[in-house]
């Protein structure tokens, strides 16, 4: 990998190399002339740079701040120019914010909030988690340690969050889906703990004819079972 540490393109400064994402592309921390710190990729900065020399440019590219003034809307410029953590962000607001996206029904809706640091402020989300373990394959989570503190309603915050694996927090919304809708489902003589270990086994990969003849039930039931706690499942993904 080549060292850049020190090069210039337009207001930004090569300060160190941060990561590189699965297709092996190197993600460089660039210092704007407007103070902020800003990452990405560094053959986009690079050809951005290029491209504006070849028009007399000499403030392309930036942290965003000398494309937004330029502009009317706000600004990161193309989703593959920004952070990963970034597109996290946006996932976490409009879950919290946008009444029309799937799942604002199971946060927003039910009084889920982003704290006020990080609302509207995308930076120091990204520096917060840059801080606190993030790293590429991760997902934030505000459950774990709301319930643990006994935060109601939640709330995305420094001090209620975690960036934990897929795999983490798949396992922990299973584990709600379930409990919220079978707990005290009438039709069926399972308790909670069943069908979540049901289910578990399941998705392990135990064949359902396996399944159907521990539980004492039939073809239909079970299948139609399975494919109503993945579609809550979803509905809270």
């Amino acid at each position: 990998m080549k060292d850049i540490s020190g090069n210039k393109y337009g207001s930004l400064i090569a300060i160190k190399f941060s990561y590189s994402d699965k297709n092996n592309q190197a993600f460089w921390q660039y210092k704007c002339n407007c103070g902020k710190t800003h990452i990405a990729r560094a053959n986009t900065i690079t050809y951005a740079a290029k491209n504006a020399l070849n028009k007399n440019d000499y403030e392309i590219p930036s942290c965003g701040c000398v494309e937004l003034a330029r502009k009317t809307k706000h600004g990161f410029r193309k989703a593959k120019d920004t952070h990963p953590i970034y597109k996290s962000y946006r996932g976490m607001f409009n879950r919290c914010y946008n009444p029309n996206v799937r799942n604002y029904k199971t946060c927003g809706a039910i009084g889920i909030t982003i704290c006020d640091e990080w609302l509207n402020n995308p930076e120091a989300f990204i520096e917060w988690s840059l801080a606190n373990g993030w790293r590429e394959g991760l997902t934030i989570d505000k459950d774990i340690l709301c319930n643990k503190l006994k935060i109601s309603p939640k709330i995305y915050s420094p001090s209620t969050c975690l960036w934990i694996s897929k795999k983490e927090n798949s396992k922990h919304i299973t584990n709600k889906c379930i409990r919220e809708n079978y707990s005290t489902h009438s039709k069926l003589k399972w308790d909670y703990p069943e069908i979540f270990e049901m289910y578990r086994q399941y998705v392990l990969g135990i064949k359902p004819v396996v399944l159907k003849e521990k539980y004492q039930i039939s073809t239909t039931h079970f299948y139609r079972l399975m494919r109503e706690i993945e579609k809550k499942i979803n509905d809270f993904l």
